[in-house]
């Protein structure tokens, strides 16, 4: 490809129209444009050049992708920052802040206006680091101009800082021309063209929020933005005003499903459905798509018009731009069970529906430009064998940024994912990460697979659980809202009861923790190196029978 992301969407300009909800505003990608080649000037002004890295903390709207896009038309790296939710206080966030910008060597950092509070103390920790609002942008505007030139396809475009569920973050260097055999690879498979609206609440910080959005624009669709706290704090009122702007595709991970079943359940005007008809593609990824949750889904909005072949399970990730593979078209999602004892053992066994059985959702075949194979200790292994899934092509990053490659690249040059999968008639099923394994006297048992057997419980609250290692046996930690005795002992009692009885093990300690305990990434993964170093917390605040051990 011998073209920019800015040269690519300028000539798109006349085909996409934005509309920020939170904003009430509505203007064409030409004049969005526009508006960012004046916020290029503000970022020259306060010394900005090419190549500089230029960070940013913005909420989903018209600011955020000024940022973006001025600081590419200055030619400098725009890499955005999580906003400050979950980061266990100010001094959390600022730490999590201060060791992006380091890593990155940042000088600029942008922050949202709405987050004045935030922004002043950043700027008194970060005495090193100039931090600026966004409006502080606009004022600055004329004092300088965007350099003449779009610039080089081999240049950075963008970093994107991976949320953190198994390590520190880490940064991803994307060239214009990664980003662009990115989009193609998603805009394909979800048959996105100009006729089409995309609709999104997923934060644009997160690699899904940021690369859907870019590829509605790269085809030249319509795009609607909301803020996440909407969507998730109102999901049915999200569901609704999606189906009123006439969107046709979005992205969001699985535990959205659980919220809009759960929504439109206790909803007493769900009995006036939206028309979803026109929703022919929703982007279920970012986490583990459970197969329970897409079965509820089709039942309860089926009545509304939405279609199964609509739901598609996907696999992707920030080092690969994003979609590694996608489902066929027009197919519902597809579902195998597995003897779950063998896929322990790295042995990917079908079965029928069982007590001794896990169900896989499919995620589809591997996307335009990107190559995947699943991998043992010895080497690419045959269609049909569990290991480690590994994945090369254009839209895949050549190396973390400023970090020499390790031990995720193999001798070969493939990307090692850390996630265990196997393929079986052309299709990936993921069952796991590599590094969630929980060995229980010599037993390999996933920390997934036993999270999927509680999640469901009546009293699990919002389905929030997770597994980790403790010491020689697992510890199930669960967030509950239950507050008696007797409901609490029964809860931890029927957890045991379905872990001995579905997998098999009897070592297991059920911690029942409040609501929001889990500590989670910015796209709802939980961050479970974190959780480990929390049971202790649980252990002194939880004492039996509300916490056991079988």
């Amino acid at each position: 490809m011998t073209e920019t992301v800015l040269q690519l969407l300028e000539s798109r300009g006349a085909l996409s129209s934005l509309t920020f909800v939170e904003e009430d505003r509505r203007l064409s990608l030409a004049d969005l444009l526009a508006e960012s080649r004046a916020t290029a000037g503000g970022l020259i002004s306060l010394g900005a050049g090419p190549g500089d890295r230029i960070a940013f903390i913005m909420q989903n709207g018209s600011g955020f992708l000024k940022v973006l896009f001025g600081a590419q038309y200055a030619h400098a790296v725009p890499l955005s920052i999580a906003l400050p939710f979950g980061y266990g206080g100010v001094d959390g966030y600022i730490e999590h802040v201060r060791g992006i910008l380091q890593d990155a060597d940042v000088r600029v950092l942008v922050v949202d206006q709405d987050l004045a509070r935030v922004r002043r103390a950043l700027a008194d920790a970060l005495p090193r680091v100039t931090v600026v609002s966004a409006d502080d942008l606009e004022a600055a505007a004329d004092a300088g101009a965007a350099p003449a030139g779009a610039g080089d396809p081999a240049r950075l475009a963008y970093i994107q800082y991976t949320s953190g569920s198994t390590s520190r973050p880490k940064g991803v260097p994307l060239t214009h021309a990664n980003i662009l055999s990115g989009l193609h690879a998603l805009a394909t498979p979800t048959g996105t063209t100009s006729e089409d609206r995309w609709g999104l609440w997923v934060p644009l910080f997160h690699d899904m929020g940021m690369f859907c959005m870019l590829t509605a624009l790269y085809a030249g669709a319509d795009l609607v933005l909301w803020r996440p706290r909407g969507g998730i704090r109102r999901p049915l009122e999200w569901l609704r005003r999606f189906a009123e702007e006439g969107c046709t595709h979005t992205a969001a991970p699985n535990f959205f499903v659980d919220a809009l079943v759960a929504a439109a359940v206790a909803d007493e005007d769900s009995q006036e459905p939206a028309d979803l008809s026109k929703w022919r593609v929703w982007c279920n990824g970012a986490e583990t798509v459970n197969a329970h949750s897409l079965a509820a889904f089709e039942k309860t909005f089926g009545p509304w018009g939405f279609r199964p072949q609509s739901m598609c399970p996907v696999y992707g990730m920030a080092e690969a731009t994003l979609t590694v593979t996608f489902p066929p078209s027009v197919r519902e999602p597809v579902v195998r069970w597995v003897d779950r004892d063998a896929l322990a053992d790295g042995r990917f066994v079908p079965v029928a529906e069982g007590p001794g059985a896990r169900p896989l959702v499919g995620v589809g075949r591997p996307v335009p430009g990107v190559d995947v194979r699943i991998c043992g200790d010895d080497g690419p292994l045959p269609e049909g064998e569990a290991g480690e899934i590994e994945i090369t092509g254009p839209p895949v990053m050549e190396g973390y940024y400023r970090r020499e490659r390790g031990d995720e690249w193999s001798p070969d040059g493939w990307y090692r994912t850390g996630d265990m999968g196997v393929v079986a008639d052309g299709e990936l099923y993921i069952f796991g990460r590599k590094k969630d394994m929980i060995v229980v006297r010599g037993v390999n048992y996933y920390a997934e697979d036993a999270e999927t057997v509680v999640r469901d419980l009546p009293g699990v609250f919002r389905k929030r659980c997770a597994a980790v290692p403790e010491d020689d046996h697992m510890a199930l930690v669960v967030e509950t809202s239950l507050e008696t005795e007797e409901e609490r002992a029964a809860l931890v009692a029927e957890c045991h009861r379905r872990i001995r009885s579905r997998m098999g093990l009897d070592r297991v300690t059920v911690h029942l923790a409040p609501t929001r305990f889990l500590p989670q990434t910015s796209s709802g993964k939980v961050q479970r190196g974190k959780l480990r170093s929390s049971l202790g917390e649980l252990t002194a605040a939880d004492p039996a029978p509300t916490g056991g051990r079988a």
